[in-house]
């Protein structure tokens, strides 16, 4: 049986030098569980995007980590985008459809639930919050677009 975990996203964006960076938290919910996180940064030019993009990194971090038919609670801190994830609500824009598709990919892999929360409104939100924002900084300062893991640790 697959252990549920609990996953919260953000992103931060620099539209006008169409650079965004996403953070991912997870917690994973049974005794001694353990815990995982990423940051990436990347060209992206809107919050929206970035939003899915990163509920879409943290979908794919719990596939590789944790297997198919893993619970689960996804939080976001846009209600825009948990619209478009909980209703499968498409648009226009070919770029925001292709990252919807993928999250779809994973939503049928796994068990998600997607919810909103507040930006800052717990100690994790401000944690991917501070995270995206370092991220973008560094970016921001001539940093490459990068990838980067801390801390994934799972126990058994």
């Amino acid at each position: 049986m697959n252990k549920p975990v609990v996953v919260y996203t953000d992103a931060s964006v620099d539209p006008q030098m169409g650079i965004g960076a996403l953070a991912v938290l997870g917690l994973v919910q049974v005794k001694g569980g353990g815990r995982f996180s990423a940051v990436l940064s990347l060209p992206v030019g809107d919050s929206t995007l970035a939003e899915i993009l990163a509920v879409n990194l943290a979908l794919e971090l719990v596939y590789l980590l944790l297997g198919p038919g893993t619970q689960v609670t996804l939080f976001c801190d846009n209600e825009s985008v948990v619209d478009h994830l909980q209703n499968g609500k498409r648009n226009g824009r070919q770029d925001l459809n292709r990252a919807l598709e993928s999250v779809a990919r994973f939503k049928a892999l796994l068990k998600p639930s997607f919810r909103y929360k507040p930006r800052r409104s717990t100690p994790e939100m401000r944690w991917v919050d501070n995270k995206a924002r370092e991220e973008l900084g560094r970016t921001r300062k001539g940093g490459s677009i990068h990838s980067g893991a801390s801390k994934l640790a799972l126990a058994g």
